[in-house]
């Protein structure tokens, strides 16, 4: 019985103890560390398209004859594109006003109604160049007019088309 009231009054004693705050053991400061989260969310979407490879104008007997075949195709499984503008500029050729035709050696383009100008750009429209969905294709429709003194030449390289396209959504 000894034994049990030594152990209860030095439990007490330690309850007492644990109850009262100790200032003797405090530090005047504290440190805490605290994590910086970053998060990256990059959004990246390539482009994939086919323009034609070539637009072949071929003179018949004074006839221009063009392909009907042209085309951009939106290779994109997801996310559409816009042909945002087209400019020709001189190959072997110099690059005419397709309303207002002349002068030697010269060629001159009209591609889905949009006339070259002399400078060989071209004020597209949303109209002729609409919004080109996953998967699919836009059909270029195109006509030429190359100057009479047009020699006899052979997959000459008169001119070039450069196609700037973006991004839509």
């Amino acid at each position: 019985m000894k034994h049990k009231k030594i152990t209860a009054i030095i439990l007490a004693i330690a309850l007492v103890f644990s109850l009262t705050s100790v200032n003797a053991f405090a530090a005047s400061y504290a440190k805490a560390s605290v994590p910086v989260k970053l998060t990256v969310s990059n959004e990246y979407r390539a482009v994939s398209v086919t323009v034609p490879a070539s637009f072949p104008i071929e003179i018949v007997n004074g006839t221009v004859i063009t392909a009907d075949n042209a085309k951009i195709t939106n290779n994109a499984k997801y996310g559409s594109i816009k042909v945002t503008d087209v400019t020709v500029t001189d190959g072997s050729y110099k690059i005419g006003n397709y309303e207002n035709f002349s002068g030697k050696k010269t060629v001159a383009l009209k591609i889905n109604g949009i006339p070259t100008k002399d400078d060989g750009s071209m004020l597209i429209s949303s109209t002729a160049f609409p919004v080109i969905a996953p998967q699919e294709s836009l059909n270029l429709k195109y006509f030429a007019k190359v100057s009479k003194d047009a020699s006899t030449e052979k997959d000459a390289e008169i001119a070039k088309v450069v196609f700037t396209i973006a991004i839509a959504d």
